[in-house]
């Protein structure tokens, strides 16, 4: 048998980058929204999430902040306790829904999401498609 070293780190570097790809980027460092933030609707917790809820709202602290600046740049992510993947629209600004007002400045941004399934669990994240950061963990729920 002939070691060919050349091929073996070839397969090596190869492999390295399928990992990496898969990762959607998730070794950089964790986005930036210069604020913090957290799930309005539904909210962390929640339970018995109608499935066609339509869209997920977070609730952020003031407005002299990046998120507030490119919120046309962010979405929700949502992934379930299957492994499946829930991505939504770009956030928009939506009115004060009735939710948690946890800082002294409330402003809300939505997502709109497709119908989800009934009986999981969903983590929600809030990510800029197609950066090289991690996204910023909001919280779960379940339908």
């Amino acid at each position: 048998m002939i070691f060919r070293p050349t091929l073996f780190l070839g397969s090596l570097v190869v492999a390295s980058m399928l990992a990496l790809m898969r990762c959607g980027g998730s070794t950089g460092p964790l986005c930036n929204t210069g604020t913090v933030v957290q799930l309005a609707s539904p909210t962390q917790g929640q339970s018995g999430v109608s499935t066609s809820v339509g869209r997920v709202t977070i609730v952020a602290s003031g407005n002299s902040n990046v998120l507030y600046s490119t919120y046309n740049q962010w979405n929700i992510t949502l992934i379930d306790n299957a492994g499946q993947t829930w991505t939504g629209a770009s956030l928009g600004l939506v009115p004060d829904p009735g939710g948690p007002h946890p800082y002294p400045s409330d402003f809300f941004y939505g997502s709109t999401i497709p119908n989800l399934s009934s009986g999981r669990s969903y983590t929600a994240s809030l990510a800029e498609p197609g950066g090289a950061c991690q996204a910023v963990s909001l919280g779960s729920f379940s339908t």
